[in-house]
């Protein structure tokens, strides 16, 4: 059967309560996760960079599929990630999520950066869309010295009281004079290392006095090279490093 559609794409400073929440059940109904006006304020209303764009599509106002364009910039360039995208089971298959893509892309202006953090079962298809990648990263463990050749962009006061701020799950520790900002691994006592950050930033949040702790490298040894990548993809040429700490989901 021909599904009659409709796509209705806005910045999401134009978005009225409506949109918010058909938005929001769309999330919730395909990922069954507790996405809410809350958070859908603090990630695209008071975004620090400026708006993002939503898009809801309606099949006999009935919405049946969502994306977004998450404004998140990159060293000061206007940039976006792709992401949050859920179409209802029976109307997957359809192009409604190529469309979306398409419609979303044509809002943006000329030489906007879009990168995003595919899984290993997507990064091909990313692959196949145009990205080029930027980076596979790998677990490795933590030497600041080494997280320092390989990560020179801080995260900044204001981005962590954006988006880190509200999360129980970030701790900080000190190495020699510089600090760091790490998360659990989900298992016990081990720790993902997030970014360098000043030491009034690092403050903000307890510290973390035992554990194991890797970081985001892309070089490959004996314990990780087997182990799933984070990619980054991205559909500018000339952008050579983006920062691991902006995936998405670490603010959740």
């Amino acid at each position: 059967m021909q599904l009659e559609l409709r796509y209705d794409c806005r910045w999401s400073d134009k978005a009225d309560e409506k949109l918010i929440n058909d938005y929001n059940l769309l999330q919730n109904t395909v990922f069954q996760n507790n996405y809410n006006k809350e958070l859908f304020k603090r990630k695209y209303l008071d975004n620090i960079y400026g708006p993002s764009i939503i898009i809801v599509v309606y099949s006999n106002d009935k919405p049946i599929g969502a994306r977004a364009f998450w404004r998140n910039d990159i060293n000061g360039v206007e940039a976006y990630q792709p992401g949050d995208v859920c179409v209802l089971e029976e109307c997957r298959g359809r192009g409604v999520f190529t469309e979306m893509t398409k419609r979303a892309i044509a809002m943006l202006e000329e030489g906007a950066i879009i990168y995003t953090y595919p899984n290993s079962n997507s990064f091909p298809a990313h692959l196949k869309m145009g990205n080029k990648l930027v980076a596979s990263y790998y677990p490795r463990l933590f030497s600041h010295n080494k997280y320092q050749e390989e990560h020179k962009m801080m995260l900044d006061k204001d981005y962590v009281d954006w988006w880190f701020s509200s999360s129980d799950r970030i701790k900080h520790i000190q190495r020699n004079n510089s600090y760091y900002l790490v998360i659990d691994y989900g298992l016990p006592l081990m720790y993902i290392v997030l970014a360098e950050v000043e030491k009034d930033v690092a403050k903000k949040f307890p510290k973390s006095c035992f554990g194991i702790y890797f970081y985001r490298s892309t070089k490959t040894t004996f314990y990780n090279k087997r182990k799933r990548p984070l990619y980054i993809v991205c559909k500018n040429n000339n952008i050579s490093y983006i920062p691991t700490w902006k995936v998405d989901s670490l603010g959740y």
